[in-house]
């Protein structure tokens, strides 16, 4: 009876996750402003930003560099201290790099 759980135990380390059953993607972003907003809702590439006072969040964003979408957001909201996109939260460095692209 031992090498039938010795099977079943080896069995069990190579048994997982289906490879379709991933973790699900973050697919949002949220920024925070470093003034409050003029508008409660903004659309950029297709994300729907709704804000208030000065943090926003968009719910489903495209798939694209996280430097490149703060800097097309930027140029449209002004200046950010926070940005998170799919999962990706800039540095200062990086932010510093964004906000050159603010309006």
């Amino acid at each position: 009876m031992k090498p039938i759980f010795i099977l079943l135990a080896v069995a069990a380390t190579f048994v997982g996750t289906p490879a379709g059953a991933r973790a699900p993607q973050v697919q949002s972003a949220e920024l925070t402003l470093s003034a409050p907003g003029r508008q409660a809702e903004f659309i950029i590439d297709g994300a729907v930003w709704t804000c208030h006072d000065n943090a926003c969040h968009a719910a489903v964003v495209a798939d694209m560099p996280a430097g490149r979408s703060c800097q097309r957001v930027v140029s449209v909201t002004g200046t950010v201290t926070a940005f998170t996109w799919r999962g990706k939260t800039l540095s200062d460095a990086e932010l510093a790099t964004c906000n050159t692209r603010a309006k």
